[in-house]
């Protein structure tokens, strides 16, 4: 799974100033004491403090496991009709029989990898939301402690965009010990998604693919 640091930057539109409060190399005043710097933070270290990274990746697991499940049961339900069709045209079926049967599985197969892709779409979609509901979590910490420092802006650190970061303006540190030490939130449950529904008598599979990832 990627890191969660890349899952928050990719909401970066622009590209921010580099740094914190950056200024030339001849300059002599901290960035920290001027009002309306860039606060910076690594989203990845303050979810690892606060255990937040192992809590989403668990959660995604679940949701996967059960997509898989999901996926399974039609994939065998797909083979099941498949057969229940050979059957019926038994072992010396006529070609209106055979252009049947080859819709039919073309059908089903279409079916389950359109299924398989909104599985997979939908779990993208619970991790993104995972994602920002951290995001809505480290916001007024970070902003608090920002304000503290007399910066204005927080930016998530990239190390493929910040050339040079004065450690004054990075509050990594600060935040993941304020979210410590907050009275925790009550545990929100975790919303369940709906299994692939097993296609009706007219449709396909693809009997040797796997269901799972």
């Amino acid at each position: 799974m990627r890191r969660i640091g890349s899952w928050m930057t990719l909401s970066l539109l622009a590209l921010a100033p580099l740094g914190c409060g950056w200024q030339a190399p001849a300059a002599t005043t901290s960035s920290t004491s001027t009002h309306g710097g860039l606060a910076v933070i690594d989203l990845d270290a303050v979810a690892k403090s606060v255990g937040r990274d192992s809590q989403m990746n668990q959660a995604l697991k679940i949701r996967e496991n059960a997509l898989n499940q999901g996926l399974a049961k039609l994939q065998n339900s797909i083979r099941e009709q498949i057969d229940q069709k050979k059957t019926e045209i038994g072992e010396e079926p006529t070609d209106e029989q055979r252009t049947e049967l080859a819709k039919m599985q073309i059908e089903l197969g279409n079916r389950l990898a359109a299924t398989r892709r909104q599985a997979q779409a939908g779990l993208e979609q619970y991790r993104q939301q995972l994602v920002a509901q951290f995001r809505v979590e480290v916001r007024p910490v970070a902003q608090q402690i920002a304000q503290e420092k007399g910066l204005s802006v927080v930016i998530p650190r990239n190390e493929g965009l910040l050339l040079s970061v004065d450690p004054g303006c990075d509050i990594t540190t600060e935040v993941a010990h304020a979210m410590q030490t907050a009275p925790k939130p009550a545990a929100k449950p975790v919303p369940t998604e709906p299994q692939p529904a097993a296609p009706k008598t007219a449709a396909k599979p693809m009997p040797e693919e796997s269901a799972t990832k």
